[in-house]
């Protein structure tokens, strides 16, 4: 799983590459920002806010972004858009820099659905999960896999484990597992 907290995974707009300066051919990274508007008028355009709060554009070169998420999820207001290799684009003086994807690269594009803090968060959680034995404690009351019992994983996200039904119940319902099963379902297409 990624860890959403690296900056050089995961870069703030203006921490992005230009697009006049190739980057480096075996680096990965991913712009992370926040769907506030869709503003298509002639080009596929949305507004989006970073992780430190900076708005801007980011343009489809080729063609309609709508559904091209996976699964068939379109974008909304309030997801997170997924760039892979975004590179900012300078547009001159006077003018406001931009992300574009280029021809061909649209589909790369993907969302996660909910909004760029909920990601975050579930981010921190998920590398706690990992770093403390992946899975080895019930979500909902802490108890610890033992060798007379092995946990039940969420059928959903695989990631989240509990020690009984009842646990699972609790732990959908009251813990908010419920809002963010799909999350990390999502992340788990993207980064595994």
């Amino acid at each position: 799983m990624p860890l959403f907290a690296d900056p050089a995974t995961f870069p703030s707009f203006n921490e992005l590459p230009s697009s006049l300066t190739p980057p480096a051919p075996t680096a990965d990274w991913f712009l992370l920002a926040q769907i506030k508007e869709d503003m298509t008028i002639t080009k596929p355009t949305v507004i989006v806010r970073d992780r430190s709060g900076a708005e801007f554009a980011v343009t489809f070169e080729d063609g309609d972004h709508r559904g091209l998420g996976q699964g068939g999820v379109r974008f909304r207001k309030g997801h997170t858009l997924v760039v892979p290799r975004a590179t900012r684009t300078d547009r001159g003086e006077g003018k406001k820099a931009i992300v574009r994807v280029p021809p061909g690269e649209g589909a790369g594009v993907r969302i996660l659905p909910a909004g760029l803090d909920q990601v975050f968060e579930i981010g921190a959680v998920l590398d706690g999960i990992e770093g403390a034995a992946r899975g080895k404690k019930c979500a909902a009351c802490g108890k610890e896999e033992e060798a007379e019992y092995s946990l039940m994983r969420c059928t959903g996200c695989g990631v989240v484990a509990y020690c009984s039904k009842a646990c699972q119940v609790q732990g959908w319902s009251e813990l908010g597992h419920k809002a963010n099963c799909k999350v990390i379902r999502s992340i788990k297409e993207i980064w595994s």
